[in-house]
């Protein structure tokens, strides 16, 4: 019989937290015992001599940059050390088998790693772990991948906690998240269905300035080493949005991000390319782009990449996607 989780213990206090801030923000209650768990995994690795060891990116990193949006994962980029699933099992272990008092119990003995491949993209280890917090069952990744180089370095950063406070980690610098994820956009075509990473570049180039020649050299960095030729993302994703429209309609429905996102996929789009088509043709080159105000941001960037032709038709023809291909 489960026994119902009282205040009387840290993790039952924790758990009832929780309850409370899903009824206040109508989010469902595991998704947020969820991203406790992974920011729990994430105060232990901070506390441990891997801290800057592996970085922080992806979905969980985007709270630091006030986008905050649902995952079941932990993205990590290793950095001096071997992508051997076996010594990252062990390094994943020792920082889940840490003792915080914050409730949550993690079963480093029972996790489990497999190499992982995504496409010829990304080569790492995927370690899958349990673990409890009071009634909650718990179970996430840990996506370790050793790859990509990180440019400009990576950054201490504040990562704020779903409860009271927040944890200090080694993340991504804003301009390598956004260089990953465009340059993937790129290297995947009409055929992507990471709806996330649109959803992202979205997201936060509505909330933060663009530093145009860091983010032209990152994009750069990653390129290059992916052997990837840059050219317009407009033009790599022509007829994307009309082929894609309804799978992004599905995705932004199933986690509830209607009041976030357009239901517009050319919406998104449209944003995304005036980011990226600027950094990836050179426009940003030799310049200091710091605008004053996000709206003026977005005016001049869309006004220079309109003069330039780079995607005044190129979202309004369709394609079909291959049958293959699956929402993430």
């Amino acid at each position: 019989m489960t026994v119902r989780p009282t205040r009387a213990t840290v993790a039952g206090r924790a758990y009832l937290d929780l309850q409370n801030l899903a009824r206040r923000t109508g989010r469902p209650t595991d998704e947020l015992h969820q991203i406790y768990a992974l920011e729990g995994f994430l105060a232990r690795l901070a506390q441990s001599q891997y801290a800057d060891k592996l970085v922080l990116k992806g979905g969980v990193l985007l709270a630091a940059y006030a986008a905050r949006r649902p995952t079941r994962d932990v993205d990590l980029q290793g950095r001096w050390i071997s992508n051997d699933a076996e010594q990252v099992l062990g390094i994943v272990r020792r920082i889940a088998a840490m003792d915080l008092d914050d409730g949550l119990t993690l079963d480093a003995a029972s996790a489990t790693a497999e190499s992982i491949r995504d496409d010829d993209i990304y080569t790492g280890v995927r370690v899958s772990l349990s673990g409890h917090l009071a009634a909650a069952r718990l179970a996430f990744h840990v996506d370790v991948n050793v790859g990509d180089p990180i440019w400009p370095e990576p950054q201490s950063i504040k990562l704020p906690r779903l409860l009271d406070g927040e944890i200090a980690v080694t993340g991504y610098p804003l301009s390598m998240v956004y260089a990953e994820k465009l340059v993937t956009a790129l290297q995947r075509g009409v055929a992507n269905t990471r709806w996330r990473d649109f959803a992202d570049v979205y997201l936060l180039s509505g909330r933060h300035d663009v530093d145009g020649d860091e983010l032209a050299a990152a994009v750069r960095r990653v390129a290059e080493y992916r052997e990837v030729t840059l050219v317009p993302l407009s033009q790599a994703l022509d007829g994307y949005a009309t082929l894609a429209q309804r799978r992004w309609a599905v995705w932004r429905r199933r986690h509830r991000l209607d009041d976030r996102l357009p239901q517009s996929f050319e919406e998104v789009l449209r944003r995304v390319f005036v980011l990226a088509d600027p950094a990836m043709t050179g426009l940003f080159d030799g310049r200091e782009h710091r605008p004053r105000t996000r709206r003026e941001a977005l005016d001049e960037l869309t006004a220079d990449a309109v003069d330039m032709g780079l995607y005044d038709e190129a979202i309004r023809r369709g394609r079909q996607l291959p049958d293959d291909q699956s929402d993430e």
